[in-house]
C-alpha cells in the first residue's frame, strides 16, 4: 500500500479520502516539522501533502528512498518546493491554482482599505485608552476613491484586485514583466519605477522567483510617494524587510500592511512589531472555510491521481514527467 505524508493537520473528510487509498501519516504537532522530523517522516512515502513552511528539496525527496512520486502543495505558490530537483527525479509537483483567487483578492483589497484608513492603528489607539475626545486632525488616512493603486503582478489575483479597485473609484496602474493585460481600464506602466512614483497604494501580487526576490528594497522605497502605502499578500522575500523598516522609520513611505513577512513568522523583537504605521497579519489571505476546504480537496485530488498512475490535474512540471 502506498504511503502519504501530510505535514500539517487537515480536514478530516479529505484525510479519509487519502486513508481509503494509502497509509496516511499526518503530522499534528503545533509547529511545522523540523528538518530532522521531515527527513524521517518522508521515508518510504509515495506522496507528500506539503505546506508553505515545508522546504521540500532534493534531500527530502531522496530521503523517501526513491519511492516518492508526487508532491502536492496546499496552495498556489510552490516556491518552497525545488521543482527542478523533482523533475530530475520524475516526481510530479501539483498545486491549487484558481481556487483562492477571489478570496485572496477580497483580502488584499480589504488590507488596502484598512491601511488607507489606519484601522489597525486606530483599534490600538482605542484599546490603549487614548480616545478621550474628538480630535479632527488625529489618525487621518487616505481616500480610496480617486487615489491611484499600483499593482505589481497582473495575474489572476492582481486582476481581481484591479476589478475591486476600479469599482471603488481608484485609478489602476500595473507592472507585469512578462505580458500586458488590461483590466477595466487599468494602465500598464513602462517600468516598476514608474508605477512606484505614480501610486498612492502599491500592492504586491507577483510570484516569488529568483528575479522577484528583493524586488522592492531601498531604491524602490525612495521612489515611492511619502504618503504611500505598501501592501504585500504575495510572499515575504519579495520585499526587503530591513529596507521596509527603514523606509517606514524615515518617512519614505507612510504605511505598510503585510500578510507575509521575511522571515515568517516574524520573530519577537523585530522592528516592524514596534511600529504603529504597520499592520501585520499571519499569512491568512486564503483563510476562509470554503476556500481552505477546496484547497484541501484539490491537494488530495493531485495525490490520488498520481497514486493511480496519472498526472495530477494541476501539475506544474508535467512536461518533465514520463510516467503520466
Amino acid at each position: 500500500m502506498a504511503k502519504v505524508l501530510v505535514t500539517r493537520r487537515q480536514f478530516e473528510d479529505q484525510m479519509d479520502r487519502l486513508r481509503a487509498e494509502a497509509e496516511t501519516v499526518v503530522l499534528t504537532r503545533a509547529a511545522p516539522a523540523t528538518r530532522e522530523e521531515l527527513l524521517e517522516a518522508v521515508k518510504g512515502c509515495t506522496g507528500i501533502f506539503a505546506h508553505i513552511n515545508d522546504r521540500i528539496d532534493a534531500a527530502v525527496m531522496d530521503a523517501s528512498g526513491e519511492s516518492l512520486k508526487v508532491i502536492a502543495e496546499f496552495g498556489v505558490g510552490y516556491d518552497n518546493i525545488d521543482t527542478s530537483a523533482a523533475s530530475e527525479r520524475n516526481i510530479a509537483v501539483g498545486n491549487t491554482p484558481g481556487v483562492l483567487t477571489e478570496t485572496a483578492a477580497d483580502f488584499a483589497f480589504a488590507l488596502i482599505q484598512a491601511a488607507g484608513r489606519r484601522l489597525a492603528e486606530s483599534d490600538r489607539f482605542v484599546r490603549r485608552g487614548e480616545w478621550k475626545w474628538f480630535e479632527p486632525l488625529d489618525l487621518l488616512g487616505l481616500d480610496i476613491n480617486g487615489s491611484t493603486l499600483g499593482i505589481i503582478g497582473m495575474g489572476r489575483i492582481g486582476s481581481s484586485v484591479a476589478r475591486r479597485a476600479t469599482a471603488s473609484g481608484m485609478n489602476v496602474v500595473y507592472f507585469n514583466r512578462n505580458r500586458a493585460k488590461d483590466e477595466l481600464g487599468a494602465r500598464r506602466t513602462g517600468s516598476l519605477d514608474e508605477l512606484l512614483a505614480e501610486s498612492d497604494f502599491v500592492t504586491v501580487h507577483c510570484p516569488l522567483t529568483p528575479e522577484t526576490q528583493g524586488l522592492i528594497g531601498t531604491e524602490q522605497f525612495q521612489r515611492m510617494r511619502s504618503h504611500a502605502v505598501l501592501v504585500n499578500t504575495a510572499r515575504g522575500p519579495i520585499v526587503d524587510t530591513d529596507a521596509l523598516a527603514e523606509g517606514l522609520r524615515t518617512g519614505e513611505i507612510a504605511y505598510a500592511a503585510l500578510d507575509v513577512t521575511d522571515p515568517e513568522p516574524i520573530p519577537t523583537g523585530h522592528p516592524l512589531l514596534e511600529m504603529e504605521n504597520v499592520t501585520l497579519l499571519p499569512h491568512i489571505a486564503s483563510a476562509t472555510v470554503g476556500t481552505r476546504k477546496k484547497m484541501s480537496q484539490m491537494t488530495v485530488d493531485n495525490i490520488l491521481a498520481a497514486l493511480h498512475g496519472k498526472l495530477p490535474p494541476n501539475c506544474v512540471n508535467g512536461e518533465s514527467i514520463t510516467w503520466g
